[in-house]
Protein backbone atom coordinates (compact mmCIF):
# COMPACT_ATOMS: atom_id res chain seq x y z
CA UNK A 1 0.00 0.00 0.00
CA UNK A 2 1.57 3.62 -1.18
CA UNK A 3 0.94 6.45 0.44
CA UNK A 4 -0.86 7.85 -2.15
CA UNK A 5 -3.80 5.27 -2.03
CA UNK A 6 -5.90 6.57 0.83
CA UNK A 7 -7.62 3.84 3.18
CA UNK A 8 -11.24 4.06 4.23
CA UNK A 9 -12.15 3.12 7.21
CA UNK A 10 -15.40 1.67 7.75
CA UNK A 11 -16.87 1.29 11.56
CA UNK A 12 -20.28 -0.86 11.41
CA UNK A 13 -23.29 0.39 13.69
CA UNK A 14 -23.09 -1.26 17.18
CA UNK A 15 -26.22 -2.85 16.20
CA UNK A 16 -24.55 -4.21 13.10
CA UNK A 17 -21.67 -5.37 15.23
CA UNK A 18 -24.20 -6.90 17.28
CA UNK A 19 -25.86 -8.95 14.71
CA UNK A 20 -23.08 -9.95 12.38
CA UNK A 21 -20.05 -9.23 14.76
CA UNK A 22 -17.57 -12.66 15.57
CA UNK A 23 -15.63 -14.65 12.46
CA UNK A 24 -18.41 -14.31 9.95
CA UNK A 25 -17.41 -10.28 10.09
CA UNK A 26 -14.32 -10.90 8.27
CA UNK A 27 -16.36 -12.03 4.54
CA UNK A 28 -17.98 -8.68 4.61
CA UNK A 29 -16.74 -5.88 2.08
CA UNK A 30 -16.48 -2.11 2.87
CA UNK A 31 -19.92 -1.91 0.67
CA UNK A 32 -21.88 -4.72 2.11
CA UNK A 33 -20.99 -2.73 5.37
CA UNK A 34 -22.15 0.39 4.04
CA UNK A 35 -25.44 -1.24 2.52
CA UNK A 36 -25.74 -3.47 6.10
CA UNK A 37 -25.92 -0.15 8.39
CA UNK A 38 -28.49 1.45 5.77
CA UNK A 39 -30.00 -1.37 5.85
CA UNK A 40 -30.61 -1.39 9.49
CA UNK A 41 -31.52 2.19 9.92
CA UNK A 42 -34.17 2.12 7.50
CA UNK A 43 -35.98 -0.52 9.53
CA UNK A 44 -35.60 0.82 12.98
CA UNK A 45 -38.78 3.29 12.47
CA UNK A 46 -41.51 0.79 10.93
CA UNK A 47 -40.31 -1.50 13.77
CA UNK A 48 -40.79 1.16 16.43
CA UNK A 49 -44.32 1.73 15.54
CA UNK A 50 -45.34 -1.72 15.09
CA UNK A 51 -44.08 -2.31 18.42
CA UNK A 52 -46.46 1.18 19.84
CA UNK A 53 -48.99 -0.62 17.30
CA UNK A 54 -49.01 -4.29 19.39
CA UNK A 55 -48.53 -2.30 22.62
CA UNK A 56 -51.51 -0.33 21.89
CA UNK A 57 -53.30 -3.56 21.38
CA UNK A 58 -51.86 -5.04 24.64
CA UNK A 59 -53.13 -2.58 26.26
CA UNK A 60 -56.51 -2.57 25.14
CA UNK A 61 -56.66 -6.29 25.99
CA UNK A 62 -55.77 -5.46 29.12
CA UNK A 63 -58.31 -2.68 29.73
CA UNK A 64 -61.01 -5.23 28.10
CA UNK A 65 -60.62 -8.20 30.36
CA UNK A 66 -62.17 -10.07 27.87
CA UNK A 67 -61.60 -13.74 28.15
CA UNK A 68 -58.89 -14.52 24.97
CA UNK A 69 -57.26 -11.29 26.18
CA UNK A 70 -54.42 -12.69 27.68
CA UNK A 71 -53.55 -14.58 24.25
CA UNK A 72 -53.33 -11.40 22.77
CA UNK A 73 -51.36 -10.12 25.48
CA UNK A 74 -48.54 -13.26 25.60
CA UNK A 75 -48.71 -13.28 21.61
CA UNK A 76 -48.03 -9.39 21.32
CA UNK A 77 -45.28 -9.73 23.99
CA UNK A 78 -43.25 -12.48 21.92
CA UNK A 79 -43.79 -10.54 19.02
CA UNK A 80 -42.37 -7.49 20.90
CA UNK A 81 -39.49 -9.53 22.56
CA UNK A 82 -38.27 -11.06 18.59
CA UNK A 83 -38.59 -7.32 17.48
CA UNK A 84 -36.88 -5.92 19.89
CA UNK A 85 -33.82 -8.47 19.56
CA UNK A 86 -33.81 -7.45 15.66
CA UNK A 87 -32.66 -3.79 16.00
CA UNK A 88 -30.50 -4.51 19.27
CA UNK A 89 -33.17 -2.82 21.83
CA UNK A 90 -32.09 -4.90 24.77
CA UNK A 91 -34.14 -2.93 27.32
CA UNK A 92 -37.20 -3.50 25.37
CA UNK A 93 -36.98 -7.08 24.80
CA UNK A 94 -36.89 -7.65 28.79
CA UNK A 95 -39.92 -5.81 29.03
CA UNK A 96 -41.80 -8.01 26.86
CA UNK A 97 -39.69 -11.20 28.22
CA UNK A 98 -41.60 -10.13 31.53
CA UNK A 99 -45.05 -9.96 30.45
CA UNK A 100 -44.50 -13.46 28.70
CA UNK A 101 -43.08 -14.73 31.78
CA UNK A 102 -45.87 -13.32 34.06
CA UNK A 103 -47.92 -14.95 30.99
CA UNK A 104 -46.42 -18.17 31.04
CA UNK A 105 -48.19 -21.25 32.32
CA UNK A 106 -51.81 -18.95 31.91
CA UNK A 107 -55.36 -20.02 30.63
CA UNK A 108 -56.84 -18.25 27.51
CA UNK A 109 -58.73 -16.58 30.19
CA UNK A 110 -56.76 -15.58 32.45
CA UNK A 111 -57.09 -12.00 34.04
CA UNK A 112 -53.89 -10.29 34.74
CA UNK A 113 -53.00 -8.49 37.30
CA UNK A 114 -53.86 -4.85 35.96
CA UNK A 115 -51.31 -2.94 37.45
CA UNK A 116 -48.50 -5.27 36.97
CA UNK A 117 -49.17 -5.46 33.45
CA UNK A 118 -49.48 -1.66 33.47
CA UNK A 119 -46.24 -1.00 34.86
CA UNK A 120 -44.43 -3.83 32.69
CA UNK A 121 -46.33 -1.47 29.27
CA UNK A 122 -45.00 1.53 30.56
CA UNK A 123 -41.60 0.30 30.89
CA UNK A 124 -41.88 -1.23 27.43
CA UNK A 125 -42.45 2.78 26.30
CA UNK A 126 -39.54 3.80 27.88
CA UNK A 127 -37.39 1.27 26.44
CA UNK A 128 -38.42 2.47 23.05
CA UNK A 129 -36.53 5.37 23.62
CA UNK A 130 -33.26 5.34 21.48
CA UNK A 131 -30.78 5.66 24.86
CA UNK A 132 -33.02 3.60 26.57
CA UNK A 133 -30.25 0.94 26.76
CA UNK A 134 -27.70 2.97 28.82
CA UNK A 135 -30.26 4.85 30.55
CA UNK A 136 -30.10 3.11 34.32
CA UNK A 137 -33.21 4.68 35.36
CA UNK A 138 -35.04 2.47 32.77
CA UNK A 139 -32.61 -0.35 34.02
CA UNK A 140 -33.97 -0.22 37.76
CA UNK A 141 -37.84 -0.39 35.86
CA UNK A 142 -37.17 -3.15 34.48
CA UNK A 143 -35.62 -4.80 37.50
CA UNK A 144 -38.50 -3.21 39.59
CA UNK A 145 -40.79 -4.99 36.75
CA UNK A 146 -39.13 -8.03 37.68
CA UNK A 147 -39.86 -8.25 40.98
CA UNK A 148 -43.29 -7.07 40.23
CA UNK A 149 -43.54 -10.12 37.93
CA UNK A 150 -42.10 -12.07 40.69
CA UNK A 151 -44.20 -11.04 43.70
CA UNK A 152 -47.60 -11.64 41.65
CA UNK A 153 -46.83 -15.03 40.56
CA UNK A 154 -46.35 -16.07 43.87
CA UNK A 155 -49.35 -14.22 45.13
CA UNK A 156 -51.20 -16.20 42.32
CA UNK A 157 -49.02 -19.40 43.44
CA UNK A 158 -47.15 -19.71 40.51
CA UNK A 159 -44.01 -19.51 41.70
Amino acid sequence: MSAETPVELIAPSFRLQRKMGGPASRLLTPEAYRQANAALEEIIPPIDEEVRRLLQELQEALQAKVPGGRDIMWNNAHEIRGLAGTVSKITLGQAANLICHYLNDTASDFLPDQNVMQTIVVVAMQALREEADTDPMIKVMVQDGARAVLAQRHREGRD
